[in-house]
């Protein structure tokens, strides 16, 4: 999957498409996230977003993580129990395998979820919008490590 960056996504345009104003504040939030490369906490972006800027508080930040979230335009992801956010752009859902022990993680396309997805409407009439999910477990490598005493988390 192709990386996102200002190169890759117009998300000013993404904005004004939508009938939304570009900020000054909402440009420093989306830049410093598109830079990181990956996922950043709402505390990693305030302390970003002061850098660049000393006179935006924390509030603005978090008003401005909250109104691109609700737009589409960045995706809130919790994760051991921290919410974390990340560009969500014009890329096809996609979701996470993450290990809670080395923290390592692998992206799943969506194509994996479908079947699952498409199993909970089945059985639930409960029809899945979301276009993210991570799953929280223990990578190949650290299962392998962990030898015969890997505790099972799952019930089936």
């Amino acid at each position: 999957m192709l990386s996102m960056s200002h190169h890759t996504w117009n998300y000013q345009r993404a904005l004004r498409a939508a009938g939304y104003r570009v900020t000054h504040q909402r440009e420093l939030v989306m830049d410093v996230i598109c830079e990181s490369g990956g996922r950043m906490s709402a505390r990693e972006v305030c302390t970003a977003v002061r850098r660049r800027e000393a006179t935006v508080n924390d509030a603005t930040v978090y008003r401005n993580l909250h109104f691109l979230s609700e737009r589409g335009l960045i995706r809130p992801v919790e994760q051991q129990g921290q919410t974390h956010y990340e560009l969500a752009g014009p890329n096809p859902a996609h979701h996470h395998l993450a290990c809670r022990v080395c923290g390592a993680e692998r992206e799943v396309h969506h194509d994996v979820t479908d079947a699952f997805y498409g199993l909970v409407e089945e059985r639930f009439g409960f029809r899945v919008t979301s276009d993210h999910l991570v799953l929280e477990g223990l990578c190949e490598v650290c299962v392998r490590a962990s030898g015969t005493n890997a505790a099972v988390t799952h019930r089936r």
